[in-house]
């Protein structure tokens, strides 16, 4: 799939309309399954994908990046506050106060070197429904894009 930005700035306003829907739907999904307002969410979301870009940087014989199984310890990489901070653009005190909330909270753990999520989150049935949520309005999204030339095969 490709884009095609001659239709794109041709129809930017229905183009951006869609896509800004679609970040804002995402984000109202996550918020709601994991119960955190917008900032902490960014936060628990930083941590999370952390890992999961490692995986999906570095070769994955076992294929553990899209697949339920455990991941092994050694594989999950702490994330630092400082590198929260500068992802998100955030103050490091701010970062240290939430992190120190939502590892009270449960969703994140303190490691070595930084902090991970919580062990199997993403099994945890709201955050589940959530990610089907995501997938579904992303699907629509997709549609519409293609249905205006936007998105060509």
């Amino acid at each position: 799939m490709k884009v095609d930005h001659a239709v794109a700035d041709g129809k930017l306003r229905l183009s951006g309309y869609l896509v800004v829907n679609q970040f804002l739907a995402a984000q109202d999904s996550l918020r709601r399954a994991f119960a955190l307002d917008p900032e902490d969410l960014l936060i628990v979301l930083t941590v999370a994908l952390g890992s999961v870009q490692r995986m999906l940087r570095d070769p994955d014989p076992a294929g553990l990046a899209v697949s339920t199984a455990l991941v092994e310890q050694e594989r999950i990489v702490p994330v630092s506050r400082r590198a929260i901070a500068r992802s998100l653009d955030l103050p490091r005190e701010t970062v240290r106060r939430r992190t120190a909330a939502l590892v009270e909270r449960g969703l994140l753990l303190e490691w070595d070197r930084g902090l991970r999520t919580a062990r199997r989150l993403v099994l945890v049935p709201a955050i589940r429904d959530a990610i089907h949520e995501l997938l579904e309005s992303t699907a629509g999204t997709c549609r519409g894009l293609l249905r205006e030339g936007v998105f060509t095969a």
